[in-house]
C-alpha cells in the first residue's frame, strides 16, 4: 500500500457481494488490492488481518445469531486496534422501522410509521404495507382508509399477514409542479456524502426512472449530482441514523427531505459496462472510487486475529467475487436467452440465413 493506507474490509452476505463486487470486479479504478469483501457466512474462518478500515453492512438480512455475531466482530476489532476506522456499528444501526419512527419523532420525517398490530391507531391516510427488511415493492396499493386497510390486510395470505416483518407506512411522497414524482438517491461514505441519482416517475412509488425519461429529465439529473442541493439535510439524517454506510432514498415536500430508507448494503453498480447500449456507468464507478479512497486511512499496529485462521482474506475475497461472477453471468445467460424468440421471428419475417 503506499503512503502506508490500509485496505478497506467490506462485510456483507455472499448473497449480496454484487453491491460492492461489480464495482470491483468490471470497473476501472485501481482499488484491486484496496478493497476485500469478507462474507459473514465466512468470516469466522479468516486469518490475520492488517490494520485497514472496516465497513459493516446488511444487518436487515442477517438472523438474530448473524446479526449478533457481527456485533462481536465490531467490538473485537475496536478492542484490538481502537485507531482504526469502524463504519456502521450493527449494535446502534437501526431496521427500516425504526429509523422512520426516529425521523418523524424528530420532526424530520411528516409521515409514521405502524405495525400491523397497531392498525386501529392509524389516523392519516392514505398508506400502504410493505415489508421491512426486503428491498421489494409495496404489497399494497395507496389505501384511503380504515375498511380498506381491513380489506386489504385480510387478501394478504394468511402466512404474510402473521409475518412480523410487514408494516403500515403513510404515505409520504409528493408530485413536483410537473405533476410527476421524484425519487434521489445519495452515498454517504464516511465524511463524504455524494448525490448519485434523481429518478422520475409518473408513479408515486419509484424503483426505476420513467420509460419515458427525456433528455432534459437527464439534464436535471446531472443538474442534482453536480449541485448535490440537499447536503445539509441529508447528513442531519445520517446523523440520527447513526450510519457512517450507506444511501438514502428521499423525496422531497414543501422543500424538506422525507426519508424512505437508507440502505446500509446498496447497489453502487449492478451491471459491468457496455452493459446497456449508450449508457456510460464509469462517472458512478468514479465516484465511489473516490469516495472510498476518503476512508483510506494511514495505519499501524499488529495484524488482526478475527477468525480460526483456516481461509486468507485473499481466498475469502476470491470467493466473493466468484458468487459475483456467476451473478452476472447468469443474468447474460438469461438475456441471450430472452432474445432468441425475437432473433427467430426477425429471421423468419425478413428471410435471414
Amino acid at each position: 500500500m503506499t503512503n502506508n493506507q490500509g485496505p478497506i474490509y467490506y462485510f456483507c452476505t455472499r448473497q449480496h457481494a454484487y453491491t460492492m463486487g461489480v464495482l470491483l470486479g468490471y470497473y476501472q479504478h485501481g482499488l484491486g488490492d484496496l478493497v476485500r469483501i469478507i462474507p459473514y457466512e465466512l468470516a469466522a474462518r479468516l486469518g490475520p488481518l492488517s490494520p485497514g478500515t472496516f465497513v459493516f453492512t446488511d444487518f436487515e438480512r442477517l438472523a438474530p445469531a448473524q446479526l449478533q455475531a457481527a456485533v462481536s466482530l465490531h467490538e473485537r476489532i475496536a478492542s484490538l486496534n481502537p485507531g482504526l476506522l469502524l463504519l456502521n456499528d450493527p449494535a446502534i444501526v437501526p431496521s427500516r422501522f425504526d429509523l422512520l419512527k426516529r425521523l418523524k419523532a424528530a420532526g424530520l420525517n411528516h409521515f409514521d410509521v405502524h405495525r400491523l398490530g397497531e392498525r386501529k391507531s392509524v389516523r392519516r391516510f392514505p398508506v400502504f404495507v410493505r415489508w421491512e427488511s426486503q428491498h421489494e415493492p409495496p404489497l399494497t396499493g395507496l389505501i384511503d382508509a380504515a375498511d380498506a386497510l381491513e380489506a386489504a390486510i385480510a387478501r394478504l395470505p394468511g402466512h404474510v399477514r402473521q409475518d412480523p416483518d410487514l408494516m403500515i407506512v403513510e404515505y409520504g411522497a409528493a408530485p413536483s409542479a410537473d405533476g410527476r414524482f421524484r425519487k434521489y438517491s445519495a452515498y454517504k461514505v464516511g465524511p463524504t456524502v455524494y448525490p448519485q441519482h434523481c429518478f422520475i416517475n409518473e408513479n408515486w412509488y419509484i424503483k426505476f426512472p420513467s420509460t419515458r425519461f427525456t433528455e432534459a429529465d437527464r439534464a436535471e439529473s446531472r443538474a442534482y449530482v453536480d449541485d448535490n442541493p440537499h447536503a445539509e439535510q441529508i447528513g442531519r439524517v445520517f446523523a440520527l441514523a447513526g450510519i457512517d454506510y450507506g444511501r438514502i432514498d428521499y423525496g422531497i415536500v414543501d422543500g424538506q427531505v422525507q426519508t424512505f430508507e437508507i440502505n446500509n448494503n446498496p447497489s453502487v453498480l449492478t451491471r459491468p459496462p457496455g452493459w446497456d447500449a449508450g449508457v456510460d456507468y464509469s462517472r458512478y464507478a468514479e465516484m465511489h472510487e473516490r469516495a472510498l479512497r476518503g476512508i483510506m486511512r494511514p495505519v499501524s499496529g499488529p495484524n488482526l486475529l478475527l477468525g480460526n485462521g483456516t481461509m486468507s482474506v485473499d481466498a475469502i475475497h476470491a470467493d466473493a467475487m466468484h458468487a459475483v461472477r456467476q451473478r452476472i453471468a447468469g443474468f447474460s445467460r438469461r438475456r441471450r436467452l430472452s432474445l432468441r424468440p425475437l432473433k427467430k421471428r426477425l429471421a423468419r419475417l425478413f428471410g435471414w440465413g
